[in-house]
């Protein structure tokens, strides 16, 4: 067990992968995002359209080409993670987890509706109705934020973004469905409120119209933390409690990527639009507006390739199961 519980809290508990020569690490509820919470990784390298130059368009280019074949072997490499973790599994576990690794290859399959509104309305009254609300059988893990090892891995039981969509913004907050099944009422309203503080300041600083530094991430993250813990008077044991439900849940749970984890949020913001667009919030200034188009179309831009990345990831995950020979068929 790490030193003391805050570090743990922001890195999880270490497991070495000695395939990938990587340290992994587990549970990071909060994930490193932009102002408007959008994860930086892939967005922020999507071309800029505007210079006329063929030669800085070329540049560009290349520059895409360069950070796609590294991401598909950042790719490849944290699949031998996942195809680890899987194997772990009792038989039965292992073909379940094994089958959503396969239907999640479609975007839209990776994320429902959540099952138990009632409970989050109870916990947290009408601020639940400000949100767009789902749930998936999925855990995300993007690189860590604290530290500069690409091997290094921050997980999610909680994902939170906010996404620009037909000229509105949408709050948006994914839950890891073991996750939230397993902990009880306290721990959950613990996630709600830590969630919600995230949005709340990502909202406010999405007037900067940038992308959060590295820094800047850690003190949102450490920041919401801080909050929740204190309004709810959370104590250090139920800290080390929520901790161990997201080892549990993530061992439990198939692995996506942040960027595939957001073309699937913003696709089933576009597929329960007409019963979601309540929630929308329009932008604040022009500025804002056109911000907001930007990002929209970042996240388009960068759609086929993560859908076709996680393709590869899948594969390597099962392909990596039968290189094991651990009956899995």
């Amino acid at each position: 067990m790490p030193e003391n519980i805050d570090r743990w809290k922001e890195k999880g508990q270490k497991a070495e992968d000695k395939n990938a020569e990587s340290l992994i690490t587990q549970e990071q509820r909060k994930d490193g995002q932009r102002a408007d919470g959008q994860e930086a990784t892939l967005s922020s390298t999507a071309p800029n359209t505007a210079p006329e130059d063929g030669g800085v368009k070329d540049r560009e280019k290349g520059a895409r080409r360069r950070f796609e074949d590294d991401y598909k072997n950042w790719i490849v490499a944290m699949a031998r993670e996942a195809s680890r973790r899987l194997g772990l599994l009792r038989p039965s576990e292992r073909d379940r987890v094994a089958r959503l690794y396969r239907d999640y290859r479609d975007p839209r399959v990776v994320l429902r509706p959540l099952s138990d509104t009632e409970r989050f309305g109870r916990l947290v009254g009408d601020r639940a109705s400000s949100y767009v609300l789902a749930e998936s059988d999925a855990i995300t893990f993007a690189p860590s934020m604290y530290s500069s090892s690409p091997g290094v891995l921050d997980f999610a039981v909680a994902m939170n973004r906010r996404f620009y969509y037909q000229g509105m913004w949408f709050p948006t907050i994914a839950f890891n469905s073991s996750y939230v099944s397993s902990v009880d009422d306290r721990l959950l309203q613990f996630t709600l409120e830590h969630e919600f503080e995230m949005s709340r300041i990502y909202q406010e600083i999405s007037l900067n119209l940038r992308a959060l530094s590295e820094g800047e991430k850690k003190e949102v993250v450490d920041s919401a933390q801080k909050v929740s813990q204190e309004r709810l008077s959370i104590t250090p044991e139920e800290v080390v409690d929520d901790e161990k439900a997201m080892i549990k849940a993530s061992f439990a749970s198939p692995m996506i990527p942040k960027p595939y984890a957001e073309a699937a949020m913003l696709l089933f913001l576009k597929d329960h639009y007409p019963e979601l667009k309540g929630i929308g919030v329009h932008s604040k200034s022009p500025q804002e507006e056109a911000f907001g188009k930007e990002l929209y179309g970042d996240y388009e831009g960068w759609a086929d390739f993560s859908i076709k990345a996680y393709g590869l990831f899948v594969q390597e995950v099962l392909s990596g199961l039968r290189d094991a020979d651990i009956g899995y068929i």
